[in-house]
């Protein structure tokens, strides 16, 4: 081999070993680290909004920020059973919305936060385990998109004010328009009553599944905003390509009848 030559194939080693390779994800890997951030985000809801005492928390670190998570076993539990459902149905391309809802001791729901999902991709279940093409996601930067919404949960309490004591709370997904509510024997999901408009739109939490108030709203829309409706506080809207969704946390008419506080 000349000079020459040697300089060339030097050159292109060193471009090939230069050259950034991004990762490959398949479309099952991201909704398992999706699962990872709602299960920390209902954590961080469940402690901002004191539905459980402050001392019942401890502190974690998630996405380089400091993190609440329950020290009861049967809370974590929940959660994560609950969160599991919802990423499950999520695979089916049909959940537009998943919702935690908190709720008043005398079973009234006052305050949503509402995670919309309706931008993620619909992907055969065949192909959820194949590598998706055209994306160009890292960890970190999802990491840090995570970490920016969790610290909007953590700081939404001021602009929402105190709730009463002994609320408690339910997880709901919201379903597309063309999608049947998931029944059946071995189904994690128990269909809820949606209310008419004019009443409330925030849904009545009556029906609870074995494990829980897990509740499913099928064919469900945000209605037109009009002086009828909940106060609407928008929080962040992350893109990440097949991940992008938008958070935002809705307040009810009963919520504003309430002594202050």
């Amino acid at each position: 081999m000349n000079d020459a030559e040697h300089l060339r194939a030097s050159s292109s080693s060193s471009t090939r070993a230069t050259t950034p390779v991004l990762p490959r994800w398949t479309y099952s890997e991201l909704l398992s680290i999706y699962a990872e951030f709602l299960v920390v985000s209902v954590h961080t809801i469940l402690f901002e909004r004191r539905i459980y005492p402050a001392e019942s928390f401890f502190l974690a670190r998630k996405y380089n920020y400091p993190v609440r998570q329950s020290r009861h076993p049967e809370v974590c539990e929940w959660v994560r059973n609950a969160v599991s459902a919802c990423v499950e149905q999520m695979r089916t391309g049909e959940v537009s919305r998943i919702s935690v809802v908190l709720i008043s001791v005398s079973n009234v729901p006052l305050e949503r936060v509402v995670f919309d999902v309706s931008g993620f991709p619909k992907i055969p279940l065949r192909d959820q385990d194949r590598d998706l093409k055209n994306i160009e996601l890292k960890r970190p930067d999802m990491d840090e998109q995570f970490r920016v919404c969790i610290m909007k949960l953590s700081t939404m309490s001021p602009m929402l004010g105190t709730l009463p004591t002994d609320c408690t709370f339910t997880i709901t997904i919201e379903l597309n328009d063309d999608a049947e509510a998931p029944t059946g024997p071995t189904s994690k999901w128990v269909p809820a009553e949606s209310q008419p408009q004019e009443r409330d739109p925030l849904p009545e939490v009556t029906a609870a599944s074995d494990d829980g108030n897990i509740a499913v709203n099928g064919n469900v829309k945000t209605p037109p905003r009009n002086g009828m409706l909940p106060k609407f506080n928008p929080l962040r809207h992350i893109y990440m390509g097949p991940l992008s969704f938008d958070v935002w946390v809705e307040e009810s008419k009963a919520k504003e009848k309430l002594p202050a506080r």
